[in-house]
């Protein structure tokens, strides 16, 4: 990756989190940074975030608009990293929080967010992960004085230091403000005051909330003028985008991607994350690669305990899986030292890494496309609650586990996907399959995309609440995309137990041995709280369809869960299927040149294997034998498969991502892939040695072939000609 911009010539990158105060001045004493170059070095990094400001407020230059941490006794440790770093040859990233600044907000207590919820700063934060503890003092974008402290803090950083990229830390809303500032702006725009209560069938509340997230994007957009005008030349920006993934809370949209250069976001979760976050950036993204980042220890709250080797390599082996950069966190000692072996560690599995970076990039292959809808990280559960009792940095809503739950079941069943936003809208046709997951909101241009995209031949499957509920706060009586679903909604949920009935032989063998499909467990975020029986359910649907019933609705006894004293249940553990009711639940319909299928429960959001085998049979249905490509191996296997025309091939990735490492090698994973139009594969090569494989093809052209051993990462450049 010799050319491009700093960010596109390398992929290996880390980040020494430096949240320090200065009280005591033994802290930052010891910091040196030819010394953290040096391990910089050892861990084979090709570029470097470094931290010229942080949480804490205090800045590592000497400047004139704020303070300068006392420890570093006047050494300008941004001016030594880079010249240390220019050294090496790395690329060079700063680092510079804002909202939270410590300094500022203990500095000038105008500056302050006011949360709606009035939480002082003697209490926990548990409602709020880590981010809104006491620790933590934020101050007000909407602040113009904060933004002018902020303007003026960029103009000396980027003014008088040539770094390659700039990253933006915390662009996001933490509490939901109602300052003064935040209030005379909205009244101002509106006429009318913050709404007091949450409801998503309100247009008050839902311009409000529009308002919050265009607010970060202004805020955001200011800044990278102001960053880039300073630097007078070529700067990077990008903000963490972390935020994006969780709930509407944090007012971070997905729209807010455009004001990045390329996307990159630190994230603690679960393998499934990683593959859904890399997928969404990849597509989302206005340059590639994006950036994975996560922690090397086990959380990013403990300071010692590090992620197993095997862990490590094998984040840093999906990133590659999706061309994408790796970033590891560590974080310097109060005195500002760093653990030696740490760096030793992560070069093991950058030197691996790093022998597969000649064959990154390209188009990804992506037959089908979810849709992740930035106005659906809401829950219509919340409608009536108080705006003070929001559930702040939620990363668990119905939206989100839909579409989790979409793409486990894709990548089990090794069904080529991505992850697409309304920034792909006027490219649907590139796919042959969209999924719309429980899109609890959606606006009249998404409507008429996905209308015509299905008039033109498309295969669309929708699920649940999807279509019902305009952005703008209007809820219909019917979805806006009935007469594409051939189906019309006739109720709201109908119960928190609820049944689906097989009436096509199709669904009847998914479900096998099962009589019904049960919907009571939802798939939940790891580390998320646990969620009732009110996430579960079914819209009720009128009996007249336009199109042909797959599946019928079913009810237990009664949906109270009873009492010794009363007679509404029928079994005393459970509530087992009883009425069968006329009510399609699952309907396949032909609308203009294309077909769709909806259900009015959102199959791919509960757990249980016939439900994923039934959601995967319809999608497969969908495909109708289109599939560019699969593989016959174990669902712990992730493949992705990217074209580079330029150098006519296609490059195979698979990856043995098992939940217990180290992996346990797989023998003879097969796998098939189809040749662009009108080309045929001449060869197949094993990376990166680019030992010849062989395969054989059939009179279509496919390619199949089998790889002997899969240990962790497998990587094939299949050639055509």
């Amino acid at each position: 990756m010799a050319e491009g911009k700093w960010f596109q010539r390398g992929y290996r990158r880390m980040l020494v989190d430096m949240h320090i105060p200065d009280w005591d001045p033994a802290f930052l004493s010891k910091f040196d940074p030819a010394e953290m170059v040096r391990l910089y070095k050892v861990a084979g990094l090709t570029s470097v975030m470094f931290y010229a400001q942080s949480h804490v407020g205090l800045c590592n230059w000497p400047t004139r608009s704020g303070k300068m941490h006392e420890g570093l006794r006047g050494r300008d440790i941004v001016a030594e990293t880079l010249k240390h770093l220019r050294e090496a040859e790395m690329g060079a990233c700063g680092y510079y929080s804002v909202v939270y600044n410590n300094w500022a907000y203990l500095e000038r207590p105008e500056w302050r967010m006011v949360p709606a919820d009035r939480q002082d700063e003697k209490k926990s934060g548990a409602s709020g992960a880590e981010f809104s503890g006491t620790r933590y003092g934020v101050c007000c974008p909407n602040n113009s004085e904060y933004r002018q402290f902020v303007r003026d803090q960029l103009n000396e950083l980027a003014g008088g230091y040539r770094m390659d990229g700039l990253f933006i830390d915390m662009t996001f809303w933490p509490r939901i403000c109602v300052c003064e500032h935040c209030r005379s702006k909205y009244e101002s725009e509106s006429g009318k005051a913050i709404p007091q209560t949450i409801d998503w069938f309100s247009p008050d509340w839902c311009q409000f909330q529009s308002a919050r997230e265009r607010w970060i994007i202004e805020f955001a957009d200011e800044i990278n003028r102001t960053a880039k005008s300073a630097a007078d030349g070529e700067l990077s920006v990008y903000h963490n985008f972390a935020t994006a993934a969780f709930n509407w809370t944090l007012g971070l949209s997905l729209e807010a991607a455009s004001a990045n250069d390329f996307l990159g976001a630190d994230f603690y979760g679960d393998q499934l994350e990683q593959l859904v976050v890399s997928k969404l950036m990849n597509n989302l993204s206005a340059n590639r690669p994006m950036e994975f980042m996560t922690s090397r220890c086990i959380t990013l709250n403990d300071h010692e305990a590090n992620k197993s080797p095997d862990l490590i390599r094998m984040q840093a082996l999906g990133s590659t899986l999706f061309s994408g950069a790796m970033l590891f966190i560590d974080a310097i000692n109060p005195d500002g030292t760093a653990n030696a072996g740490t760096y030793e560690m992560i070069r093991e599995v950058y030197d691996e890494m790093s022998q597969y970076e000649p064959f990154l990039g390209g188009e990804a292959v992506e037959d089908v496309a979810i849709y992740y809808s930035s106005d659906s990280k809401v829950d219509f559960a919340e409608n009536g609650s108080p705006m003070s009792e929001a559930r702040l940095w939620g990363s668990d809503y119905p939206h989100k586990r839909a579409v989790r739950g979409a793409s486990q079941a894709l990548q089990q069943a090794h069904i080529p996907f991505g992850i697409i936003t309304r920034k792909q809208l006027d490219e649907l046709d590139r796919y042959k399959v969209v999924i719309l997951p429980n899109v609890l909101r959606m606006d009249e241009r998404e409507v008429a995309a996905f209308r015509g995209y299905v008039e033109r031949g498309g295969r669309l499957y929708g699920s649940r609440f999807t279509s019902l509920t305009e952005t703008v706060g209007r809820r219909h009586n019917d979805c806006m995309l009935a007469d594409v679903f051939g189906c019309h909604v006739a109720a709201d949920d109908v119960g928190s137990v609820v049944y689906l009935k097989p009436r096509d032989e199709r669904v009847v063998s998914a479900l096998s041995p099962q009589d019904y499909m049960s919907c009571l467990r939802p798939r939940t975020t790891p580390g998320s709280p646990p969620v009732g029986n009110q996430w579960n359910g079914s819209l009720q649907l009128a009996e007249r369809v336009e199109g042909q019933v797959l599946a019928t609705l079913s009810l237990p006894y009664d949906q109270n869960l009873g009492t010794v004293h009363d007679q509404t249940w029928s079994s005393i553990h459970s509530n087992p299927p009883w009425c069968d009711t006329g009510s399609p639940v699952l309907v396949e319909h032909s609308f203009g040149g294309g077909r769709t299928i909806y259900s009015a429960i959102d199959i791919e959001s509960t757990d249980g294997a016939a439900n994923q085998k039934l959601f995967v049979k319809l999608i497969t249905d969908l495909l109708e034998g289109r599939q560019s490509a699969s593989a016959d191996a174990h669902p712990c296997v992730w493949m992705t498969v990217t074209g580079q025309d330029d150098r006519q091939r296609m490059i195979v990735a698979l990856l043995n991502y098992q939940t217990q490492l180290p992996p346990v090698p797989l023998r003879e994973v097969r796998f098939s892939l189809r040749p662009p139009a009108g080309r045929k594969f001449a060869r197949l090569r094993l990376l990166p040695a680019g030992g010849e494989l062989d395969f054989v093809t059939d009179d279509n052209g496919q390619l199949r072939a089998t790889v002997p051993q899969l240990e962790a990462l497998a990587m094939l450049s299949a050639e055509y000609e």
